[in-house]
């Protein structure tokens, strides 16, 4: 089990820059090519040393840090995405994750339209993932405020489906334009009966509802071929591309390679 860090802790990272981002593309599955990359935060100790920011990413969903902490990874990674689209990804949108505390904040829509739109980047290259883990206090609202962002060009994805509160209520009450099959099902599926009939329901249900499927942590090529027999219609894992640093990433775009 992860640790949460002190919530001084998230802070402390902010005031001295000890946070960085990384992406990892997320793949059409029957072409291989690279439709978005996911922003995914790395804490670098003074060593240099790259590591997970879960425990503070943890730490801050429980405190007033979060949405210090969200702005900063909104923020960079609109500008990273900025720099790809007019470098050879412009077709390559952004995912990036956002905990349903967000949503619940009067001024969310005002800053998230700023953000976006300072950085050079273009509202409809965007992707939301709610992160499902995190309850969702005040659904009226968040419906609300996400009914508003889909006007705005934005696409909501709902992560880790099938993982957190509510998630086929989620399916009924939000526009959401996808569901993420998180890699506690996708590992299994090699071997598990269970894992390929809950993924399986889960495309299915997805693609009855009009919304596409990202299936994560891909890893070997029997998962690739399940997850193609299911109709999944893209996927992300160290199959194809493992998360990397800005400038890899637009190597890889510039050098065309699309995974394996």
């Amino acid at each position: 089990m992860v640790k949460s860090a002190p919530r001084s802790g998230v802070r402390r990272a902010l005031d001295q820059d000890q946070l960085v981002l990384f992406y990892q593309p997320i793949h059409e599955l029957e072409s291989r090519r690279i439709v978005s990359a996911e922003a995914l935060l790395r804490a670098q100790r003074q060593t240099g040393e790259i590591r997970s920011a879960v425990p503070l990413t943890q730490a801050a969903e429980e405190g007033p840090d979060l949405f210090r902490l969200d702005s900063w990874t909104m923020h960079r990674a609109y500008a990273d995405a900025a720099v790809w689209q007019k470098d050879g990804g412009s077709n390559v949108h952004l995912n990036v994750n956002l905990s349903p505390r967000e949503f619940q904040e009067g001024n969310f829509l005002q800053r998230l339209h700023k953000l976006v739109t300072g950085c050079g980047n273009d509202l409809h290259k965007i992707n939301i993932e709610i992160t499902e883990v995190s309850y969702i206090e005040h659904p009226k609202q968040t419906k609300h405020v996400l009914d508003e962002m889909k006007e705005l060009g934005v696409q909501l994805w709902l992560d880790d489906f099938g993982t957190g509160h509510s998630s086929v209520e989620h399916l009924l009450r939000f526009p959401l334009d996808g569901l993420k099959v998180p890699a506690t099902f996708v590992a299994p599926l090699s071997s598990d009966q269970r894992a390929r009939a809950i993924t399986k329901s889960m495309i299915d249900l997805a693609h009855e509802l009009e919304m596409k499927v990202i299936a994560e942590g891909i890893e070997h090529r029997d998962q690739l071929e399940f997850l193609r027999d299911m109709g999944c219609d893209y996927i992300q894992g160290f199959l194809f591309s493992k998360p990397m640093p800005l400038d890899e990433f637009q190597a890889v775009l510039r050098s065309g390679s699309s995974g394996q």
